[in-house]
């Protein structure tokens, strides 16, 4: 599914909306993961990539942003496999609530 951008002002909304995820547990299908964090990141999908390498480097959320002045902004989850600490996994947040069944009112799809 092709999904739409979010400004900077919704993308903070929603991450703040769902932070109550931090240190949960979720499924996958390569083990059981941890939510580490809720993460405002770059809509387009090369500055994505870019923003996961310095984040993972940095572990800076903030910092790993300050390079994109787009205005178009995603919002991901980013949780680690439990017994493998090299395992990460970043999902955008709509295909995670749509996976888990969780209704959220999207600003935009």
């Amino acid at each position: 599914m092709e999904f739409t951008p979010f400004t900077l002002e919704q993308a903070r909304d929603i991450a703040e909306d769902f932070e109550d995820l931090i240190d949960t547990d979720i499924k996958m299908d390569d083990g059981i993961y941890e939510v580490i964090d809720v993460i405002i990141s770059p809509f387009s999908e090369d500055a994505g990539r870019f923003f996961i390498d310095e984040f993972l480097l940095t572990k800076d959320k903030v910092a790993s942003l300050a390079f994109y002045n787009s205005g178009e902004y995603d919002v991901v989850v980013f949780a680690g496999n439990i017994n493998d600490p090299e395992k990460n996994v970043f999902i955008d947040i709509r295909t995670f609530a749509g996976q888990r069944g969780i209704s959220y009112n999207f600003p935009c799809q």
